[in-house]
This record gives structure tokens, C-alpha cells and sequence, in this order.
């Protein structure tokens, strides 16, 4: 049996309490660090870091931490001192499985957010990796006209292979308070796409749904200026984003950072995510009956 400590209030941290509970296991579940002992500490996924930082003088040698976006310099420093960071995401599956929850989301919000329902409707995806992958997927399954905007060249070959329209990205200009430092993509393949010049004003406009997964400044001025005035931003990428916000409410651009979906819109699914990686480092045995 194993000590667990759970911390965070959001309802996949809820869940997870009670599956581990379900499992015979010792869990303490609250919003701050107490005492205990623990084998592990479970971590909310989209604020890992921060509460790391929180929790940090607690840790002990022997224990394991579980959360999400660890910097690789802590995990080394850490691992050195015999504590072990695990992030649910770099698990084998664990990536496409949440990004299913994820799309799922993104398109609840853009439901809500927008006027018009998204068959046969004009959208463009940014960003071709786990997310953009089933997102574009289920985007096209409900009838949505779909690009994908993507630097990785083997990715486009696929995205074509999977009868997406194919345009390659370009460096954004970024734009204030922001650095553009973050790499959309690492492999290459020759493919023909519509890249070569920069995208033209034409290029932007033509959407109505504008999907970002990219956690880089991809969206500023001088792209915002040429989209729609009726477009619907949804921005999934990591805190803060890939959007120029500031622009977006000056022009008043319908755009919504959403952070944190599968908590939000399948936090049961998202937490039976984490407990089977949790499983997969401690023997939990099922004693209640499945939530």
C-alpha cells in the first residue's frame, strides 16, 4: 500500500482521489503540503510548476512527483538528490490519449464561442503535433473545411496523406513581451506546400475558425490584422499561449486562451490518464468498484 499526497482543487484531482482511494491506497487530498511521508505527490497538470516550487523544501530522497512541463534542469537536479519527476505527458500513450480529451474541448469552445456551426466552415489548425493531429481529425469528421499549418516538413507529408490541406509555416515577427524562442518542429522531409514567399493578407483572412496548438508567439499584429473581424480564436497551447491578447482585445478579436480542457470538459477520463501512469510505477490493486 502506498502513501499518496494529491494537490491541487480541479475536478481531474478530485477524481484521481478517488480512484486511488478505490485502490486501497492512503491519499491525502488538499489544496497545500502536509506532512506525511509520502511515496508520491501528485501534482494538478497545469500548474505543475508552480507548485513544485511550493513544495520543494518537503521533497525527499526516495519520493516521486507527478505533474506535467517539468524544466529538464530540475528533473536532473532532483533525480541527483534521489527525488524523481515524472511527467504524465512523456509516458508512452499518455500524449494522444489526453490530446483526445483536448480537441474534444477546444471544439466545445469554439461551439460556444462562435455564431455559426463549424460544418463546412473554412478553420485552420496551427500546429501538427499530438493535439493538432486529433484535433484536425475530429474537425474534419464534423465537416469543418480544414488546413493545417505546420514548420515540420514530415508532418505535412502526413497531414496531406490524411487529405488535410498543407501550408508551412514561417517565422512569426513576434511581438511585445514576447520572444519567439519556441521550436514548432525538429524533423525535415521534402513535401510541396504553399511555402516559399510569406503568407499574404489573403492567406488569414479566409478563415473563420483559427485553432492554435503552438506554444510560440505564431499569432501577432501582423497576422491578426489580416484575419476576419468575425473569426474565432482558439488558442490550446500552454500558458501564455501563441496570441497577442493585448492586440486582440484592442481590436475586439473573438479569442479565448483555454488552458487545462481536459480537466475542465472530461476531468474523469483525464484523471483514469493519469492513474494508469501512476500504475504503471506503483502496484495499485482495485478494491472498490470502477467510479
Amino acid at each position: 500500500m502506498g502513501r499518496f499526497l494529491i494537490l491541487g482543487k480541479e475536478e481531474r484531482q478530485k477524481y484521481l482521489f478517488q480512484m486511488l482511494c478505490s485502490r486501497g491506497q492512503t491519499v491525502t487530498y488538499c489544496n497545500s503540503w502536509l506532512d506525511g511521508g509520502y511515496d508520491a505527490v501528485m501534482l494538478p497538470p497545469a500548474k505543475s510548476v508552480d507548485y513544485l516550487e511550493q513544495i520543494s523544501s518537503h521533497l525527499q530522497a526516495g519520493q516521486y512527483v507527478f505533474g506535467c512541463n517539468f524544466p529538464q534542469d530540475a528533473v536532473d537536479s532532483r533525480r541527483r538528490q534521489g527525488i524523481f519527476l515524472v511527467d504524465y505527458m512523456k509516458e508512452e500513450g499518455a500524449a494522444y490519449t489526453n490530446a483526445v480529451a483536448t480537441a474534444e474541448g477546444a471544439i466545445a469552445e469554439a461551439v460556444v464561442s462562435g455564431k455559426e456551426t463549424l460544418h463546412g466552415k473554412p478553420m485552420l489548425v496551427m500546429g501538427y503535433g499530438h493535439c493538432g493531429q486529433v484535433l484536425a481529425q475530429r474537425l474534419k469528421a464534423l465537416g469543418g473545411n480544414v488546413t493545417v499549418y505546420e514548420k515540420d516538413r514530415e508532418k505535412l507529408a502526413i497531414a496531406q496523406a490524411y487529405g488535410f490541406q498543407a501550408v508551412e509555416a514561417e517565422a512569426p515577427a513576434p511581438y511585445p513581451g514576447r520572444e519567439a524562442t519556441a521550436a514548432i518542429s525538429n524533423c525535415a522531409l521534402a513535401v510541396p506546400t504553399q511555402a516559399g514567399s510569406r503568407l499574404t493578407a489573403q492567406f488569414w483572412v479566409q478563415f473563420l475558425y483559427i485553432f492554435n496548438t503552438i506554444p510560440a508567439p505564431v499569432l501577432g499584429a501582423d497576422r491578426l490584422a489580416h484575419v476576419r473581424h468575425d473569426v474565432v480564436l482558439i488558442d490550446i497551447a500552454s500558458k501564455p499561449g501563441g496570441l497577442d491578447y493585448a492586440y486582440c482585445a484592442q481590436n475586439g478579436l473573438n479569442a479565448k486562451l483555454c488552458s487545462g480542457l481536459p480537466a475542465k470538459y472530461a476531468p474523469k477520463s483525464a484523471a483514469k490518464l493519469l492513474i494508469d501512469v501512476i500504475e504503471s510505477y506503483f502496484n495499485l490493486s482495485e478494491k472498490g468498484e470502477a467510479l
